[in-house]
């Protein structure tokens, strides 16, 4: 069956052969005709007549097996998406969402520790006032609630056993620490003990060297199960200066409250001084005292309170 093609290139040769390589056939069994020679801004184009050697027979077979592969791709296509529209849709569906965790995450366990550490302190904590209707606190909210009155663990006479390894354990680690000392005990709520001796370094910046050496002897002599006996660790008079000294600051800080109408907060304290400021103003009429702030940055506030008209 004859057919025509046309090809193009720089200059007529190229165009020609580039067309009989294509077809795969020789210039003997095609026919030439020049469309265009080409220039110095255009390509040259030629047109090919051969005979492909089909007749007109094979052409109409070929193009009902083209026709007929085509019909059964688009068959199968249709099928498949009605497949897929029979299928359920899960990622469209709608899904059951449980409430998120993560605005609250952590608060709970901080309101828990500082509601502890109120009560280990003995302070007054305060709730949020909440207002009425028309937006004004009323009487009874403006005025702070009644502080709980807290009752410290009771503490359990020590045995001989307990005694003997709180003195053997100080002792050693006083003595890997290079202070010498006498570890002097009294069974007085728990144990008293004092460290005689000259070292000044036994009590550290703010007796944070006793408070650890307290916390130590404590893990040591209650770490089996029974009941929990209280230590205190003092030396060189420190525990009876350092409270004397706060409780005047307590005082002088609760005037300055009431004589300004502004709350005072005083510097981080550990849990055994923030306790000695609330015990000190626990009866003052005028203010009210609470801590703020976490571990170890923690703060007593002294607040004063509102006069009734």
């Amino acid at each position: 069956m004859q057919k025509v093609a046309e090809f193009s290139g720089k200059k007529v040769q190229e165009a020609v052969e580039a067309g009989l390589k294509e077809l795969g056939i020789d210039i003997d069994d095609a026919e030439i005709k020049i469309i265009s020679n080409g220039g110095l801004f255009k390509k040259a184009k030629v047109a090919i007549s051969y005979d492909d050697g089909k007749t007109e027979e094979d052409v109409a077979k070929e193009e009902a097996a083209k026709k007929a592969e085509a019909e059964k791709a688009e068959q199968a296509a249709a099928k498949a998406k009605k497949s897929n529209d029979d299928e359920p849709h899960w990622q469209g569906a709608p899904q059951k969402r449980e409430p998120s965790l993560a605005p609250s995450f952590g608060k709970h366990e901080h309101a828990e520790k500082e509601e502890k550490a109120e009560k280990e302190e003995g302070g007054e904590k305060v709730a949020p006032a909440r207002k009425e209707q028309r937006g004004h606190a009323s009487k009874a909210e403006r005025e702070p609630r009644p502080a709980k009155q807290h009752q410290s663990r009771p503490s359990a006479e020590p045995n001989e056993e307990q005694i003997e390894t709180a003195k053997t354990f100080l002792e050693e680690l006083l003595k890997r620490m290079n202070i010498e000392a006498k570890v002097e005990i009294k069974i007085e709520d728990g144990l008293r003990i004092n460290v005689d001796t000259e070292d000044a370094r036994v009590i550290g910046h703010r007796g944070e060297v006793l408070d650890a050496l307290q916390q130590l002897v404590s893990t040591r002599i209650n770490n089996t199960h029974g009941s929990f006996v209280h230590v205190s660790v003092d030396g060189l008079g420190y525990r009876d200066r350092r409270k004397e000294t706060l409780e005047n600051l307590a005082k002088r800080m609760a005037d300055k409250a009431t004589r300004t109408h502004r709350k005072v907060t005083l510097d981080a304290m550990n849990s055994a001084d923030r306790r000695i400021i609330h015990a000190a103003l626990s009866e003052n009429e005028n203010v009210f005292t609470r801590s703020e702030g976490h571990e170890p940055t923690r703060r007593v506030v002294i607040i004063p309170k509102r006069k009734q008209a």
